[in-house]
């Protein structure tokens, strides 16, 4: 036995036992139990040491997507909810890029100016996910401003001790974002203290007067007034880029409140209230006021800019408790404003009117260099369930200039009609519906506002291109007409042969909207293997899920014991996986519970709301266990029999070459197919904002004709196959036929020592196969490739 055979050896006994390992303790039982797993740990080891520093995953924008009859632009893009518009140089051309903040998701959203490939000689907004990855985590909200004058704009951000400051450095061509200040202190009326504006809100930073550095505009704890933090760095120093420190900041509260107004009942304004703000602030009083200058409070939104050509700022406001957006002109120039007016009517056409919450952003975005008005909801999640979370970004055209603005209602979706977004909580599953031969797609939406009720559906996007090459259309968003047949929300569905009649039905879990709990139901697919899924919404079948399910839950079935009929895995709301055997039937489930931490996910904050799904990742014969949650990432457990997996792996998206983590946001859903023909698994994730990104299996590993371990135990042959393979087994057992995803396509077949099996695929989709032969308590799992 070579040196090299006796470490990974040790290693894994080691790994099952958690223990250190001795060569000599290793018995010749043992040894005959796990020969199969040691000789594939031998073929595998270097391959799987070089998986583990490499990306598994890489982003797909690529794949097609029609609705109406019009290409998508972005249809991997992601979804928006509550958005932020932001705009920044993201690469080395002329033109600025869009950044989008959404505020459901805690998530970037970037976008490339470019070539329009629909309208040639025009420009659109492209989806380029890698400059995600350059974003910092943000919460609530975030600001994108020059602060030190070098051209490159900063970023401002919400924490919870106020406002954390990112300084954009710039090397070559690639630049990235550096922390400057964990927070920003101000000089109060008692003293030092940090600037701590309220997550609910977005505050205004920007040149409030004019002299070439940036000041803070917010409103105080109660909503009422606004608070003037003016930045003294050019009084100071005459420069812009000092942001000042705890001992010394540069910013320094001016005056009771700013532009001698304050918020009113409902959605007045009171004018003509004294607010104290003085010129030069630094010998200005310094007694205690009664707020402290601590800034605590909930829900407002500050715009200032120049609205109505007179030279002064003026501001739209939003606040958490109105409907339309305030417009308050300005009198007055420089760091004393006087605010007149207000107007809830803007603009004057098309006025916007939303269920609560609307905030203004103000960029150009159709490219004729003259700003543009843009509306979205700032809240964290659908108030009362009222928010139309696909259409939900106003865009009004500026037909006059920046200054003088003329707007223009132009759409109530931008950027959203150009990508798949079904509202809220995206959940997909992939099938081949039409029985064509490729994979088409279903979405499970968390719901949208219509007639009676707040209700959930599924949408169909059916496969018009090949196997290969997948091309995307919205054929349906009411496939099988939930939305008037039944009353749920937060659907996810899943195929799976739920009554063991050898064909995938669709399943779905979903919140009933009468008794608000979760329930779980599947519609048997009375159609063949290879036909078109032949489904009916009245010959639903429920499930009596585990009492202890909660809203929030995600089931996941899956045959994880081998007996014939499907097993339970839940992702819980509170991170950890359940896992329940059915001691039933695939016709009568009884659950038991096996374990409430399933492969060592315990509840835990960061990673609540969890889901799952299992397929062989790699390869290797095993199934894999992945896995998203609220911290927004993928990870896979892998390498070692079910259950038994002690580590995940991260990182495992491509991110400029190398193996990183993109963030994709809250609420996550997964589903696995091989969406490109190459017999890997592949990956879709559906977000809280209500769209879908899709990730390419990209290992470095391939289906072979023979595997090691083949001879004098099980053959699987001939690998590829055409309308049949054969089955060979050295000793009497049991095996089993999945696909890649889990799904069954038979089970328990019986064979005898030394016999061969011929099993006929001609109706069989083509793919990759998982030929599992049971002997004893043994378990050898073989590949093979059906199809051309």
């Amino acid at each position: 036995m070579s040196v090299g055979y006796k470490v990974m050896l040790a290693y894994f006994v080691r790994f099952r036992t958690n223990k250190p390992a001795k060569l000599t303790d290793y018995s010749s039982t043992m040894r005959t139990k796990f020969t199969s797993f040691i000789l594939c740990l031998i073929c595998i080891y270097l391959p799987s040491q070089l998986r583990a520093q490499q990306a598994w995953f890489r982003l797909d924008t690529l794949t097609s997507v029609s609705a109406g009859g019009v290409k998508m632009t972005n249809p991997w893009g992601g979804g928006l909810n509550a958005s932020q518009f932001l705009k920044m140089h993201l690469n080395n051309d002329a033109d600025e890029d869009l950044v989008v903040y959404d505020r459901t998701n805690s998530k970037v959203t970037t976008f490339l100016a470019g070539p329009d490939p629909r309208n040639p000689g025009k420009k659109t907004f492209i989806h380029a996910p890698y400059y995600e990855t350059l974003f910092p985590p943000v919460d609530n909200w975030m600001i994108l401003a020059d602060y030190n004058g070098d051209g490159l704009k900063d970023l401002f951000a919400s924490t919870s001790l106020g406002i954390v400051v990112y300084q954009q450095v710039k090397t070559g061509n690639t630049w990235a974002f550096k922390q400057m200040r964990e927070v920003l202190y101000t000089k109060g009326f008692s003293g030092n203290i940090n600037m701590q504006v309220s997550g609910t809100d977005i505050p205004a930073i920007t040149d409030v007067d004019d002299d070439g550095d940036l000041d803070l505009l917010t409103f105080d704890f109660s909503g009422t007034y606004i608070e003037l933090h003016q930045n003294l760095s050019m009084e100071k120093f005459g420069v812009a880029d000092s942001l000042g420190t705890q001992a010394s900041p540069v910013f320094q509260r001016n005056g009771d409140c700013w532009g001698n107004f304050h918020k009113g009942n409902g959605e007045d304004f009171v004018v003509g209230v004294d607010c104290d703000v003085v010129t030069n602030p630094s010998n200005r009083r310094t007694a205690e006021d009664p707020s402290n200058g601590r800034i605590l409070h909930a829900g407002n939104s500050i715009l200032l800019h120049d609205l109505n050509g007179d030279g002064t700022k003026d501001m739209l406001a939003g606040h958490v408790s109105n409907d339309h957006i305030s417009f308050l002109p300005n009198s007055a120039k420089g760091i004393i404003a006087n605010f007149t007016g207000f107007s809830n009517t803007y603009p004057a056409v098309d006025p916007v009117v939303m269920h609560i919450f609307p905030a203004g952003f103000y960029e150009d975005v159709d490219f004729d260099n003259v700003k543009d008005l843009l509306i979205a909801p700032s809240i964290p999640a659908n108030d009362i369930n009222r928010t139309d979370f696909k259409s939900s970004g106003w865009y009004y055209h500026n037909e006059g200039t920046s200054d003088k603005p003329v707007f223009k209602l132009v759409q109530k979706n931008f950027l959203q009609d150009n990508m798949i977004d079904v509202g809220e909580n995206a959940a997909p599953a992939f099938f081949d519906m039409d029985g064509d031969g490729d994979l088409d797609m279903l979405i499970g939406t968390g719901g949208n506002p219509v007639q009676n009720g707040f209700k959930g559906s599924l949408w169909y996007l059916k496969n018009n291109g090949t196997p290969a090459e997948p091309n995307f259309t919205v054929e349906s968003q009411d496939y099988l007409e939930l939305l008037s047949k039944l009353s749920v929300y937060n659907i996810k569905p899943q195929w799976a042969d739920f009554n063991g009649d050898g064909v995938p039905d669709l399943g779905f879990a979903a919140t009933a909207g009468a008794t608000l709990k979760l329930e779980y139901r599947y519609i048997p697919n009375k159609g063949t293997n290879s036909g078109a899924a032949q489904l009916n919404v009245a010959d639903a079948v429920s499930i009596a899920l585990p009492v202890e399910l909660q809203i929030g839950d995600s089931p996941y079935f899956y045959d994880a014991d081998g007996d014939g009929d499907l097993d339970l895995l839940v992702g819980k709301t509170q991170g950890n996986i359940y896992y329940y055997t059915n001691t039933g039937s695939n016709t009568q489930y009884t659950f038991k519970l096996e374990t409430d931490s399933f492969a060592g996910v315990g509840i835990n904050f960061a990673g609540r709301f969890s889901q799952v799904a299992v397929a062989d990742f790699d390869l290797d014969g095993k199934p894999d266990l992945a896995t998203v949650d609220h911290t927004g990432s993928i990870r896979v457990f892998r390498n070692a029999d079910w259950g038994k997996w002690t580590e995940r792996d991260g990182s495992l998206l491509s991110v400029n070459g190398k193996a990183g983590n993109v963030h994709f946001g809250n609420y996550l859903a997964l589903a696995v197919a091989d969406l490109n023909g190459d017999k890997k698994p592949d990956v879709a994730i559906g977000n809280n904002a209500g769209g879908v990104r899709l990730l390419t299996n990209i290992l470095p590993v391939s289906v072979t004709g023979v595997e090691p371990g083949d001879v004098g135990e099980v053959k699987v042959f001939p690998n590829p196959s055409v309308g049949f393979f054969k089955v060979y087994a050295s000793k009497t057992g049991t095996f089993n036929v999945l696909t890649a995803g889990g799904a069954p396509m038979f089970r328990n077949r019986r064979i005898r020592a030394n016999e061969t099996l011929q099993i006929s695929t001609a109706q069989w989709p083509a793919g990759l196969y998982l030929v599992e032969l049971k002997t004893g308590n043994s378990r050898v799992v073989r590949k093979v490739v059906v199809g051309d």
